[in-house]
């Protein structure tokens, strides 16, 4: 019985996202600028979150069916706030536009390795985020993706 929380998101991280960088939990960032993004990260504070689990059939937890799931949230950190002269509506239009490679990415993944399923589950509200530092502010959302694993 093992969870496959870093093999799912090593999976995620190397999804076809035109238009963004994907990084894997090991490859977030110490610091970021405007020469990096845009960007997906696993979320600094808070990736891994909703965890439950629900037995679906009988016996010790070493072999009895388990599913498990959680979410893992990602961040889009688009432009850096302050770049340019025109405001976050010049960006507006690329940021959804990522967005929506991402959730295309994801809805068209049949065998993400770990994972018997995952799906879109939340989208943030388009706005200021942060980095991993919590310094320095990006236009961007957080996003995130509802997994299921059988264990056992």
């Amino acid at each position: 019985m093992a969870l496959q929380i870093v093999t799912v998101a090593d999976s995620i991280s190397k999804l076809t996202v035109t238009g963004a960088t994907m990084k894997d939990i090991d490859e977030i960032p110490e610091t970021t600028d405007m020469m990096d993004v845009p960007m997906i990260i696993p979320k600094p504070d808070g990736y891994l979150s909703g965890f439950r689990m629900l037995r679906v059939g009988l016996g010790p937890g070493t072999s009895a069916a388990i599913n498990v799931a959680y979410t893992l949230t990602y961040r889009l950190l688009h432009s850096e706030v302050g770049e340019g002269m025109d405001g976050i509506f010049s960006t507006y239009s690329a940021m959804v536009a990522i967005v929506g490679v991402f959730l295309d990415a994801i809805i068209a993944n049949d065998t993400i390795t770990g994972a018997v399923d995952l799906q879109a589950a939340s989208i943030t509200e388009f706005g200021l985020v942060y980095d991993s530092t919590g310094k320095v502010a990006f236009h961007g959302c957080d996003i995130g993706i509802e997994i299921l694993e059988f264990v056992n």
